[in-house]
């Protein structure tokens, strides 16, 4: 039975659509969006009890023809036997044989590989040796079972496939990043007196290694003591600043606010009053990594200011929607100190011509072109 644009989407947690979470808000984001374009979408996720509920369901409808033209496998960052919330492998198999039947009757496999924190030096010490090295065989062996059943991988940035090379083929991997949501149009902002300092917006996590705020805390502090007049404002969750390095506290002077919303509308009105978005460049993984927050603030259609030669950073190299910042502490000052109303404003405006290509139905719209291709790939073999 052929039925027009089904898919499959996997995940080994459960959806959530109020996830203030990137690795939470991104499957969320694109199952809505595959349904906007009008996807009829069988869902398996959640615990193993209710995703061996889906897989039978699903297994029973290709058994009876029905046709699919890919599966979406979105899985968090932890090994997926031991996503259940004791952490133990009571299902450990389910998921893996579920991805091999859909594989064997030619429907396309795309997962979504999100991060390889795991692979970087100081991850053991970050989450303890022990649970490291429980931890290991497991990551492992999902790289294993993919290399077989996987037919398109996805990640958020090239930098990354070195970390997973020996497992990921060359020929079968494509980029994927983040999205917006549209219908979050940026709030009316303000107008702006002249002399009004300028306005950095850095909105995320605060504790190192994986976000190490030092690099932007002293650059900001040595931009305030040379005469750019600045704002910093700080937007993270409240029990994380009060988990924050003590070393923070010598760079928070008078232009540094700290921040929490409690709601959605309070971050989006926290945007409007911003004129440049920080993208974390004191992490672990900027090479590679694409946070949530970046379209975010495309969206929001601010500026970008980002790490020299990380992921996001290259990307506002290239299509000239912000500035970049090196790590020594006159850099900020140096990038920013030409961004009068008139540089702003030009770059707002690259800003709003590529937000179209950054909503999240382009990201589902990039997947189903894959899912095509692998299909024409696919029948040309067989051909």
């Amino acid at each position: 039975m052929k039925n027009a644009h089904r898919c499959i989407f996997y995940r080994t947690l459960a959806i959530d659509p109020d996830s203030r979470i990137g690795s939470g808000v991104r499957p969320a984001k694109l199952l809505d969006a595959f349904r906007t374009l009008g996807y009829e979408v069988d869902l398996v996720a959640g615990d193993a009890q209710e995703r061996q509920r889906a897989i039978g369901e699903v297994e029973r409808k290709i058994a009876a023809g029905t046709e699919y033209e890919f599966l979406y496998a979105e899985p968090p960052t932890t090994p997926v036997m031991l996503n259940e919330s004791h952490h133990l492998p009571t299902h450990p198999l389910l998921d893996y044989l579920f991805l091999s039947h859909c594989h064997s009757r030619g429907i396309p496999v795309i997962l979504f590989y999100s991060d390889v924190q795991w692979r970087l030096r100081d991850y053991p010490r970050q989450v303890g040796w022990p649970k490291y090295l429980a931890a290991l065989p497991f990551f492992h062996l999902d790289l294993l079972v993919y290399r077989k059943v996987v037919d398109a991988w996805l990640v958020p940035h090239r930098g990354m496939l070195p970390q997973i090379a020996r497992w990921v083929p060359a020929t079968r991997n494509w980029v994927s990043i983040p999205g917006f949501d549209p219908l979050e149009s940026p709030p009316p902002r303000p107008p702006v007196a002249a002399g009004t300092p300028l306005r950095l917006f850095y909105v995320g996590g605060v504790v190192p290694p994986v976000y190490d705020l030092m690099p932007l805390l002293r650059g900001s502090a040595w931009a305030a003591s040379h005469g750019l007049s600045h704002e910093l404002t700080i937007c993270c969750r409240q029990p994380e600043w009060l988990r924050r390095p003590v070393a923070y506290d010598s760079y928070l002077g008078r232009h540094v606010k700290v921040v929490s919303n409690r709601n959605r509308q309070e971050l989006l009105e926290l945007y409007a009053g911003q004129d440049v978005a920080v993208m974390p460049y004191g992490t672990t993984n900027s090479d590679w990594a694409m946070p949530i927050k970046f379209p975010e603030a495309v969206g929001m259609e601010l500026p970008i200011l980002a790490g020299a030669g990380t992921a996001v950073g290259r990307i506002v190299v290239e299509q000239r929607i912000g500035w970049t910042v090196g790590d020594s502490e006159e850099s900020l000052y140096e990038a920013l100190q030409r961004a009068d109303q008139t540089e702003l404003d030009r770059v707002r405006e690259a800003v709003r011509r590529v937000r179209p290509s950054y909503e999240w139905a382009e990201r589902a719209r990039e997947i189903a072109k894959i899912a095509e291709e692998l299909a024409r790939s696919k029948a040309g073999h067989f051909a």
